[in-house]
């Protein structure tokens, strides 16, 4: 049986069940990593990628990137080496096979400290369709996006919702939600965007699922609240000192910023034309 629902992800956004620890006593340059390893749901392999940044003092925005760090993920084939793209700014690399029962181990070290986390593969239901609703806005340049999916009844899921791009470059809004009312469950769910923003330069909407474990969930939570969720990269916001699951192994107290992440994604490109008469007009 199909069921709508139209704010619920957008209250659970806000809700948050597993308090994570905040520490705003501290003013002194700490690392930022920003690390993922996302599998499509239609491949095997997997992308690993880690932004090493440091950043300056408490509210301080201006992080600097490092392409000094050594970084790689242990796997139980071995070690995966990542490099450092110095067009992106980022340490990259290819994980030919990847499974939901292995631990994917990441490290790095950077100037003496050695950073390490641990996540399994988290996975997804995947997106069934994305199309322009027919509801209206107070805002005159809003339009509706329905998004369905069918959520699996046999486990909790957490997930992240990736909307964009908007105008240029990677600008994107997120959203939170959890299968507190919608386990085992077909839904679908309400979305409003600009479309003076989101295809001011584009001729497709971008629409991304991921997973997140509880603690990712409580963690972004918390940022987002704080920070607002039109970040181009939410989990490296470094404006709100949260300690996310990523420890120094060599001083545990010098703690990392960002948060590390191991899930499957799917997406969906819903192109202009696919709009219904009058919307662009």
């Amino acid at each position: 049986m199909k069921k709508y629902f139209f704010y619920t992800i957008i209250i659970i956004f806000y809700s948050c069940e597993k308090v994570i620890n905040i520490d705003t006593d501290y003013s002194d340059e700490r690392i930022v990593l920003d690390a993922s390893i996302f599998k499509n749901i239609n491949e095997d392999f997997a992308t690993a990628t880690v932004m090493v940044s440091k950043t300056a003092p408490y509210f301080d925005e201006n992080n600097t990137l490092t392409a000094e760090a050594e970084v790689y993920v242990k796997t139980k084939n071995g070690n995966i080496n990542l490099i450092y793209n110095s067009e992106k700014k980022y340490y990259t690399n290819k994980i030919s096979y990847i499974n939901y029962e292995e631990d994917y181990e990441f490290f790095v070290k950077l100037e003496n400290q050695n950073y390490y986390s641990s996540e399994k593969l988290i996975k997804v239901s995947g997106i069934e369709s994305v199309v322009f609703g027919d509801r209206k806005s107070l805002n005159k340049d809003e339009i509706e996006l329905l998004i369905t999916f069918t959520d699996p009844k046999e486990i909790v899921d957490f997930n992240l919702w990736k909307f964009g791009p908007k105008g240029n470059g990677d600008n994107y809004d997120y959203l939170l939600s959890r299968d507190l009312y919608t386990n085992g469950n077909q839904f679908t769910f309400s979305f409003f965007i600009d479309k003076t923003k989101y295809f001011k330069n584009n001729e497709f909407v971008y629409v991304e699922m991921s997973g997140l474990t509880e603690e990712g969930f409580n963690y972004l939570n918390i940022l987002t609240a704080q920070a607002g969720a039109q970040n181009g990269r939410p989990f490296s916001s470094a404006s709100s000192i949260i300690k996310g699951n990523i420890i120094n192994q060599s001083n545990p107290e010098k703690f990392p910023l960002g948060y590390y992440r191991v899930s499957e994604f799917d997406y969906f490109r819903l192109s202009k034309e696919d709009a219904p008469d009058g919307v662009f007009d």
